[in-house]
C-alpha cells in the first residue's frame, strides 16, 4: 500500500474531514449553537436583538464559573459537588465582612476568595490525605457549606449597597457587565495556565494516568490539593458575582449549581474519565447551555420537557466524548 492509499484508508476510519470537525469540541459545539439559534430566530426574531442576545451572555457568568471550577477537577481525575454551595458559603462571607463589619471591597473580596480556598484545601486535603472519594467528600462539605451560609445569615438576605458595586456591574460596554469581561478574561487565563504552564501538564498528566504520572516524578496528591484549591477560588468568584450584581448576599445562591456546571463541562468537551479538555470548550459549552435553556423559554415550552433536552443533550455530550476517545485510539493504533 503506498502513501496515497495509506492516507485514503486513515481518513475512512477517522470519518473524514466533517467528522473529525465535529468531534473536535469547539467547532461541535459552535454547530448546534447556530442551528439553534436559526431555528428559534425562525419563530420568534427576538432573539436576533442584541439586547437579548447580551442578557444571555451575562447571565452565564455564574454558571460559567462554576463549570471552569468544575473542569479542573474533572480533568484531574475527580469530581466536585461543593462548587455551588461553597460559592455561597463565600458570597454570605462577603456580605457579612460589608454589612456587619463594614469593610471596603477588596478586603471583602479577598476575604471571598479565601472561604473558597479554605473549602477547597478541605476537599484536597480529605480525598488525598485521607483517601476519600471525591463524590462523598465533596458532597459532605456542600451539606456543610449550605449549613454555614444559612447559620451565618440567619437565614436572610443580606445587602451590601455599602461597597458601592453598582457602578461597576451596571450594563457598559456592548450592554454587558463589566464582570461579563472578567469572565472572559479568567477564560483565556485559565487556558494558558492548562496548556502552557508545568502544572497544567502536571495537571492532565494526573487526570490522564495517574499512575504514570507517579512513574514521571509527578507528585500527585500534591497537584490534586493545588487543583481542589484553585476550583474553591473560581468557585469563590462565582458567588462573588452573585452578590455583586444582586448586590446582595443570600444562603440560596448557588443552589444546584454543580449540576449544571458538569452538564457544561461534559458539553464543552472535558472529558469525564479525566485528562483531557478545552477552558474554551467549557466556555462554549456554557453558551450552548444558555442559549438553549433560554431558547426554550422564548419558545414557551413546558418546563419538564425543558429538563428532558438538557437531559438529552447531557448523553449526547458524554457519546460524542466516548467517540472522540474511540477516534483518538484508532489514530494510535495507525
Amino acid at each position: 500500500m503506498n502513501s496515497t492509499q495509506a492516507t485514503s484508508e486513515m481518513k475512512k476510519r477517522n470519518g473524514g474531514l466533517p467528522v473529525r470537525l465535529l468531534m473536535t469540541p469547539e467547532i461541535g459545539i459552535l454547530i448546534p449553537i447556530l442551528i439553534i439559534m436559526a431555528v428559534t430566530a425562525s419563530i420568534n426574531e427576538s432573539l436576533l436583538t442584541w439586547k437579548y442576545f447580551s442578557t444571555i451572555l451575562t447571565g452565564s457568568i455564574f454558571i460559567g464559573m462554576a463549570s471552569l471550577s468544575e473542569s479542573l477537577v474533572i480533568m484531574v481525575g475527580e469530581i466536585d459537588l461543593s462548587v455551588g454551595m461553597s460559592g455561597c458559603l463565600a458570597g454570605v462571607i462577603c456580605g457579612i465582612t460589608a454589612n456587619n463589619l463594614g469593610w471596603p471591597l477588596i478586603p471583602c473580596i479577598i476575604a471571598t476568595l479565601l472561604v473558597g480556598m479554605l473549602v477547597g484545601a478541605l476537599n484536597g486535603f480529605l480525598i488525598t490525605t485521607l483517601g476519600l472519594s471525591s463524590w462523598i467528600t465533596t458532597l459532605a462539605t456542600q451539606f456543610i457549606c449550605q449549613g454555614l451560609a444559612i447559620t451565618f445569615s440567619d437565614g436572610l438576605t443580606i445587602p451590601i449597597e455599602s461597597l458601592g458595586t453598582k457602578v461597576f456591574t451596571r450594563p457598559k460596554p456592548l450592554g454587558l457587565s463589566w464582570l461579563f469581561f472578567v469572565f472572559i478574561a479568567i477564560i483565556v487565563i485559565l487556558d494558558f495556565v492548562v496548556r502552557k504552564t508545568t502544572f497544567g501538564y502536571r495537571l492532565r498528566a494526573v487526570g490522564g494516568n495517574k499512575e504514570a504520572a507517579q512513574m514521571a516524578g509527578i507528585n500527585v496528591n500534591q497537584i490534586k490539593l493545588l487543583v481542589f484549591i484553585l476550583a474553591g477560588a473560581l468557585a469563590a468568584v462565582s458567588g462573588l458575582f452573585d452578590v455583586l450584581t444582586s448586590q446582595s448576599a443570600s444562603s440560596t445562591y448557588g443552589s444546584g449549581r454543580e449540576f449544571r456546571a458538569i452538564i457544561c463541562c461534559a458539553i464543552g468537551g472535558i472529558s469525564m474519565s479525566g485528562g483531557k479538555g478545552s477552558i474554551y470548550g467549557v466556555g462554549l459549552g456554557v453558551l450552548l447551555f444558555h442559549v438553549l435553556w433560554n431558547c426554550l423559554r422564548l419558545l414557551k415550552v413546558d418546563t419538564n420537557l425543558q429538563l428532558v433536552l438538557i437531559g438529552a443533550i447531557l448523553v449526547l455530550a458524554v457519546l460524542m466524548d466516548i467517540q472522540r476517545k474511540r477516534m483518538e485510539a484508532k489514530r494510535i493504533t495507525l
